[in-house]
């Protein structure tokens, strides 16, 4: 199943931040429905980017979640990157759904795609770009 990116500056942000993940992290599901989630947003990319270490693959959320305030679309987004981390966040579906837009929605569900799913390290001819 092919995850889709918000729009070329969403896949741009990820594939940077991807790009400094240590070699041993660039595949983990874990690590990049992180990464997906955090590049999709820009008030969750500055507040989460410095919880997140890409060399040593550490998700300090909890340290973040005590010292940064998200407005509530974006804490649901944060939580759910944690959940999918690591587990420690629990966000049920019915908050994805009555509290997010569209866009953030559709964030939210690609992002599960991508811990289930990952990245392919197969080496796929290019396909049409589809944006949501």
């Amino acid at each position: 199943m092919k995850v889709q990116f918000l729009n070329q500056e969403h896949q741009t942000k990820f594939q940077e931040i991807r790009s400094e993940m240590a070699e041993d992290y660039r595949f983990n599901k874990e690590h990049l429905a992180v990464v997906f989630i955090m590049t999709g947003d820009e008030e969750l990319y500055r507040k989460m980017t410095p919880y997140f270490d890409t060399k040593d693959g550490l998700f300090v959320s909890f340290k973040m979640f005590a010292e940064q305030d998200f407005s509530n679309g974006m804490g649901i987004l944060a939580k759910l990157a944690a959940h999918l981390f690591n587990g420690y966040e629990t966000v049920s579906p019915i908050d994805l759904v009555d509290t997010l837009d569209d866009e953030r929605l559709k964030l939210a569900i690609n992002a599960i795609l991508f811990r289930r799913y990952g990245l392919s390290n197969s080496y796929d001819l290019p396909e049409e770009k589809l944006y949501l």
